[in-house]
């Protein structure tokens, strides 16, 4: 096993044998790589710490197969106290150690695209009140991985609800920056009244788009592995899976 950083795996210049940052797109697009934070690799495996709200401060962030993934937790948990949470690519989640206890946990797959998809069918608009959008939420995705206010989130677009309706908006969807400049799409959702009338497609859409124009010419996404519906219309758009992992808290 050997320590590196999170910027140099990011970077593709200290991956471990066929785990190089420079060749996966989530290692090259998704992580953060702040200064302070270690990475370690054995074999084909590696860890890296990213920053966690939820989690005490640090999630550790493990790709690889389980046969390296295993020994490699296991010698970095000898010299580093264990984080409030772990994401691993799935067929390697049974290595985890036996005594780490994960809790809630859920699998979902990291997605992306560099195709332009065709614009939205209907109009998408700039949603810049933040009351609103957290009043949608709270009626439409209660359990929203991005919020207002969020730091990292460059813009609310969503599909407004007839003339009329009360509920202001029918649909929306946020576009997080990652530290490379990667577009990443979050927090689509659609209130329960407008479902299956292809809202999603369009947020989704536009969305996908707006990550396109600038950055590094990549959007990406995350979506769980049962919700159907949302995997199609990523699909349609030209998304398509990198890798599928299993997030877990852990006692």
């Amino acid at each position: 096993m050997r320590e590196t950083t999170a910027a140099a795996v990011a970077a593709g210049a200290a991956g471990p044998a066929g785990v190089d940052g420079a060749d996966d797109p989530f290692l090259r697009h998704h992580l953060d790589p702040a200064p302070g934070l270690r990475a370690w690799a054995l074999g084909s495996a590696v860890a890296v710490e990213q920053p966690d709200r939820g989690a005490g401060g640090l999630s550790w962030w493990v790709v690889g197969p389980a046969g390296d993934v295993g020994p490699l937790l296991r010698g970095v948990a000898a010299i580093r106290s264990r984080p409030g949470r772990v994401l691993v690519d799935l067929d390697a989640f049974p290595a985890l150690p036996g005594d780490w206890a994960p809790t809630g946990t859920r699998a979902w797959h990291w997605m992306w695209t560099s195709r332009v998809p065709a614009p939205p069918a209907r109009a998408v608009v700039a949603v810049e009140d933040a009351d609103e959008v957290a009043d949608f939420l709270a009626r439409a995705y209660p359990g929203s991985f991005a919020r207002p206010g969020d730091a990292d989130v460059e813009c609310w677009l969503g599909v407004r609800a007839p003339e009329g309706d009360p509920c202001g908006l029918a649909a929306v969807g946020a576009l997080v920056r990652r530290p490379d400049g990667t577009g990443y799409v979050r927090a689509v959702s659609v209130l329960p009244a407008y479902r299956g009338r292809g809202l999603a497609r369009d947020v989704s859409a536009a969305l996908t788009r707006r990550a396109l124009e600038v950055g590094t010419g990549v959007a990406t996404l995350g979506v769980f592995v049962d919700n159907e519906p949302a995997l199609a219309v990523y699909r349609g758009l030209g998304y398509a899976v990198a890798h599928t992992f299993c997030a877990s808290a852990l006692a």
